[in-house]
Order: structure tokens, then sequence, then C-alpha cells
């Protein structure tokens, strides 16, 4: 399984997909840290200004806290899932759809290894993506923040450098997730532009639509749960609930895909 997962990480790491997956994530992390420090009113005002997603707010004090500096990143979670879905599902239906997955098969007939080798370069790939993502937000952050005359220090204390570490991982956490139900629409329909089109279309729309108009049922969609995940919690979802409950959806829908995956002839 080593070799397979090498072998197939470096079919992920071409220089097209690398560029396109890790300026995707790190330009929607800037941007929408720019959009939480510009935000933030001045820390005398005592008023609140938007961050990140509508409806989120921030203040000056959570800004200049110990654990301000990624808040861009954890608040962009849903526009970095949502690139994490794309290249899941593309990459997995494309194996299918170009021919691929039978020279794979040739190189390692035991499917499940297959698979398990496949999903451990997406997650190692996406999480590669979420340290560059991290590490631009981070700076994007200091340069704005420091623009606007706010005191950073705490940034960089010992508790604000775990805070960032934590950060960072709960974020990665929550788009491994992201990848895995793209590559699981990429398992069961086979084809890019439907599994890529369902996992979009879910995430931006018909999530959004539900959690607004259906009360409770927030709790347990994926994508509401996964965005919990990557902010460690919200005043609605605790963190320890929505990783059990994703991670249960997760672990659900891979054996679902690997049981097809397993028994589907290769034609092509």
């Amino acid at each position: 399984m080593i070799g397979m997962f090498q072998g197939l990480w470096t079919r992920l790491s071409k220089r097209n997909l690398l560029l396109w997956t890790y300026g995707a994530l790190a330009a929607a992390a800037a941007l929408i840290t720019t959009i939480v420090v510009a935000g933030a009113s001045e820390p005398d005002s005592g008023a609140t200004g938007p961050a990140g997603p509508p409806g989120a707010t921030l203040t000056p004090d959570q800004l200049i806290a110990f654990d301000g500096q990624l808040l861009g990143l954890s608040n962009a979670v849903t526009l970095l899932g949502i690139v994490a879905v794309v290249v899941g599902a593309g990459q997995m239906a494309s194996e299918y759809s170009s021919g691929t997955l039978r020279n794979l098969l040739i190189r390692q007939p035991q499917r499940w290894r297959l698979l398990a080798g496949w999903w451990a370069a997406l997650a190692t790939f996406m999480v590669g993506a979420v340290l560059v993502a991290a590490t631009l937000a981070g700076l994007v952050a200091q340069v704005a923040a420091t623009g606007r005359g706010f005191d950073t220090g705490a940034w960089y204390s010992a508790d604000g450098l775990v805070a960032s570490i934590r950060t960072v991982g709960l974020v990665a956490a929550a788009i491994i997730g992201y990848a895995t139900i793209g590559m699981i629409l990429g398992v069961v329909l086979r084809a890019p532009i439907p599994a890529i089109a369902i996992g979009v279309g879910w995430l931006l729309a018909l999530e959004l639509a539900l959690a607004q108009f259906v009360d409770g049922l927030d709790q347990w969609l994926p994508g509401q749960l996964l965005g919990a995940v990557a902010g460690g919690g919200t005043d609605g979802l605790a963190l320890d609930r929505s990783a059990v409950i994703v991670a249960a959806y997760l672990v659900v829908g891979l054996v679902g895909a690997a049981a097809l995956f397993s028994r589907r002839d290769v034609t092509a």
C-alpha cells in the first residue's frame, strides 16, 4: 500500500493540480482573513463588524486575542471545503472516466488497498494545502492588523502558538472530511462533472437552505458539522459531538464506497 500511496501522491502533485489546489486554498484563506481584519472596528469603538461568512461578527478584542491570528482560516473553511470536494471528486472519478483505474488495478489488484492508498494520498495532499493556506493567512493577518494599528503580541505567546497549531489541526481535519466526501462521490458516480456538481451544489445551496429553514437540522448536516469542527465548535454545535457524528458519516460512506469499488467491473 505504501508504494501505491507514493505513486498516487505523485499523480496528485502534478504541477497544474498542485498549483491550482494549493493556490485556491491559499487565496481563499487570504481573502477571508483580509475581510476579518478589515471588518473589525477600532479597539476603542466598542463596535463589531462583519468577519468571514455572512452572519459572523468579530470584535477587536477577539482579533487581538492569543487565538486571533488564524480566525480568517477557520472562517474560510466552507470555501476551502468546496475546493477539497472538487479535488476529491474530480480526481477519483477521473480514474474511471480516463481509464487509468484499470492500470492501477493491474499494479495493485487488491482493491481495498488501492482505495486506502488513494485516500491516504488525497488526505496528505490536502493537509499540505492547508499548511500553505495557514501560512499565508497568518502573514496576511499580521500585515493587515499592523496596518490598522492592532497589537498582535498575544499571537506569538506560548498560548498563541498552541492556539494556532490547534486551529491548523482542526481545519486540516475538516478539509480531509470534505475531500473524503468528494472521493466517495467520485467512487459512486464515476464521472467528474456529476460528482463535482452534486458535492458543490449540496454545500453551497441545498445544505445552507436546509439549515436555514428547518430548525435543528444543522446539527446533523455534514457540511455544518465540518464547519463546527474547523472552528473548534460553535454555540449550537459542540466540537466533540460534531466530530463524532461527521466521523460516523464518513466511515459509513467509505465502507459503502469500498463495497462498490470492490465489486464493480472495470472494463476501460
